[in-house]
């Protein structure tokens, strides 16, 4: 009987998927959940493009998991243990296909594909691949067990370099290149901030990070509902608009895949001296903790340069909270309480939109002569001149504080 082919001890995992590619006469590969490829069957030329480019890249190419999203397929083999029937996608080079996931209780540890050549699957051998799939679990965990103790030794050093301020590049290179890293590759911390980070949640988003495929991800640990990657350019020279649309990716694949609404990312700079690496990681979560603390204003930054002002702004917080509010804006605000308008959102708005009219009327949803009106009475009632430049910034400035100082006094 075929199923009894599974029923032995294999040598290796090239071993195992032979194995099912004899029993079912297909070419057969093996992924883990993040659709790396661990090991696949010979075929001849019974085969299509998108598996040629999953072998010569050792992972699924991002279009095709893109399209595997779209189509349903990856959500119907997530949610289920029973063999799902994919049809051939000629614009990625895609022949009718079966796949199955690889299991243990809830969570996916892999995936099994194999390709139909001439004839499709029968229920039989379906059932066999079934089988397979049962089998490969305990082959997965075996390899998850060795993965993990890997990695609490990576754990152990990422969290020595972030901590320690007396480490030299002489002194973390040779560590580094113990896990692999060239001693030469620019490297730096990149941030990732959750309301509550669960074991689904951290498999979700290393699934994103490493089926993305924008960077390298050298180490990460969670410290607390803060994932932290220790990260490299895929190219010789850091490019960083190319890691802003990853990070932006990332959110925009959290948030339709998983429905993940609330996450934070920032980035510390890439640096060749590994002395600096501390500040790589100061810098990242320096940016993730004022988007944390809802600044709006800077939810499209993503490196330490692009907080602007607000990278000062604990500098003057700690400088300011002894001083006495600014009273034009303690003016508006008790007016707007008292006659029930909302003449210091106005303001705010205005000086956001660096008092540019018509986009700041757009984001009210007002008429610009309205927003004109409005803007009279703010100078009438705190005799505040709108168009000196000084009082403008100090302006935006006291507010900005103000809304640091709330943000902070929050639990």
């Amino acid at each position: 009987m075929d199923s009894n082919k599974f029923d032995r001890v294999f040598d290796s995992l090239e071993e195992f998927v032979d194995t099912i590619s004899d029993v079912l006469d297909c070419p057969v590969t093996l992924e883990d959940a993040n659709h790396q490829l661990l090991a696949y069957s010979s075929h001849d030329d019974e085969t299509d493009a998108a598996r040629i480019s999953t072998i010569i890249g050792r992972r699924v190419p991002e279009k095709v998991i893109n399209r595997f999203w779209k189509e349903g397929v990856i959500p119907a083999l997530n949610q289920n243990d029973v063999p799902v029937e994919i049809n051939s996608i000629t614009d990625i080079g895609l022949r009718n296909r079966v796949a199955i996931s690889i299991r243990k209780n809830q969570e996916v540890l892999g995936y099994i594909w194999v390709i139909e050549v001439d004839t499709k699957l029968s229920t039989k051998d379906k059932q066999l691949l079934k089988i397979a799939a049962g089998k490969a679990k305990n082959l997965l965990l075996q390899l998850n067990l060795q993965k993990k103790q890997r990695e609490k030794n990576h754990q152990e050093l990422l969290w020595q370099i972030i901590t320690d301020e007396t480490t030299t590049h002489d002194q973390t290179a040779p560590l580094l290149e113990k896990v692999g890293v060239l001693p030469t590759k620019p490297l730096g911390f990149m941030v990732l901030h959750v309301n509550e980070m669960s074991d689904t949640l951290y498999r979700n988003i290393m699934y994103i990070i490493k089926t993305t495929n924008k960077i390298n991800l050298v180490l990460d640990t969670i410290d607390e509902n803060q994932l932290i990657c220790l990260i490299s350019s895929i190219h010789e020279k850091t490019n960083q608009s190319e890691l802003i649309d990853f990070m932006k990716t990332v959110q925009v694949q959290m948030r339709e895949r998983f429905g993940l609404e609330d996450m934070f990312i920032g980035c510390g700079y890439l640096y060749e001296d590994y002395s600096k690496l501390m500040q790589s990681y100061l810098e990242a979560k320096k940016v993730v903790q004022l988007k944390a603390n809802r600044q709006t204003d800077i939810k499209q930054a993503y490196f330490y340069h692009q907080l602007g002002v607000f990278q000062h702004l604990d500098v003057l917080h700690s400088h300011k909270k002894s001083l006495v509010v600014n009273p034009a804006l303690s003016q508006l605000q008790s007016y707007d309480q008292e006659h029930a308008t909302s003449l210091y959102q106005t303001l705010e708005v205005v000086l956001n939109k660096d008092a540019n009219m018509n986009e700041a009327a757009k984001e009210l949803h007002i008429h610009v002569n309205t927003l004109s009106y409005r803007l009279k009475r703010i100078q009438e009632i705190t005799s505040i001149q709108l168009k000196d430049p000084i009082q403008r910034i100090g302006l935006y400035l006291d507010i900005k504080l103000q809304a640091y100082n709330y943000a902070n006094q929050q639990p």
